[in-house]
């Protein structure tokens, strides 16, 4: 597809590719195309000042190599920055109609295992996800899913991006199972 952050003069960074326009006809926000556009700019920045820090250690001149060096470390830092908030608009971007309210998926919970318990399945596999795609990679689903578990006193095993819920009825010593199947959602 080519260089998709390049710019069509070299002094001009304020010009998008053809390929970044093409990002932004598909949906992705301008601002987000022009953080990223300006992250490949430090990209290449810290590159030569790095390659200037070897030049000039090499030459034996250190004090500049080691300024060279902390400035290609800042560039980097500054070209995370970037893409961070270039990922963080996309994101919302995407996300902006979908409910960051998780009530919805607990009543499918609920719904689901009691259906689960009249049909008298022996476990319900409710997976959560691990929070990969939530804001700052922290998970809302899950944790809620596993308060609901506690506060409801349900036998539950806990997995990466998963609980397994026991839904055998314990009489005593004897579990009662009319049938051993199990049942699976996704939330």
């Amino acid at each position: 597809m080519g260089n998709l952050f390049s710019t069509t003069n070299e002094g001009d960074n304020s010009v998008l590719s053809k390929n970044a326009e093409a990002y932004v006809q598909n949906g992705i926000p301008i601002e987000a195309v022009s953080l990223r556009c300006e992250a490949f700019r430090l990209m290449n920045e810290a590159k030569e000042s790095s390659r200037h820090s070897q030049l000039e250690y090499q030459s034996g001149n250190k004090s500049q190599a080691k300024l060279l060096s902390i400035n290609k470390n800042n560039l980097y830092i500054q070209m995370n920055e970037k893409n961070q908030q270039a990922a963080e608009l996309i994101f919302k971007h995407f996300n902006q109609n979908r409910s960051n309210d998780v009530t919805e998926a607990l009543k499918y919970v609920e719904d689901r295992l009691n259906k689960c318990r009249l049909e008298n399945l022996s476990q319900l596999t409710i997976i959560t996800g691990m929070g990969n795609d939530s804001p700052n990679k922290i998970p809302k689903i899950k944790p809620q899913v596993e308060d609901f578990v506690r506060r409801n006193n349900l036998k539950v095993t806990y997995y990466d991006g998963h609980i397994v819920i026991d839904l055998s009825i314990n009489d005593g010593n004897k579990i009662i199972n009319d049938r051993n199947s199990n049942e699976c959602i996704i939330l």
